[in-house]
């Protein structure tokens, strides 16, 4: 696998291995979200966890809808920092 994100060879492993890790962890939640029929498993907030710091954070369908605006626009702002 010749997945070249940064020059150090240790970092670059380390951040190749959070990517897969996490896009492993993106199927199962998919997977689960359709078996489970629970559109909340699939809250950015809720896979990232906030709730255990701030119990039922955003668990509500206008939550569901925040998580999505908000992730899609830290999609857009990546996107534009690395032109």
């Amino acid at each position: 696998m010749k997945i070249k994100i940064v020059q150090n060879k240790y970092l670059n492993a380390l951040l190749v291995l959070m990517l897969l890790s996490a896009a492993v962890h993106m199927l199962i939640v998919v997977c689960f979200a359709l078996s489970s029929k629970d559109p909340y498993i699939l809250n950015y907030f809720n896979i990232m966890e906030i709730d255990i710091l701030i119990p039922g954070f955003l668990n509500s369908p206008a939550g569901n809808i925040f998580s999505l605006v908000f992730a899609g626009g830290l999609y857009l702002f990546i996107l534009a920092k690395n032109k």
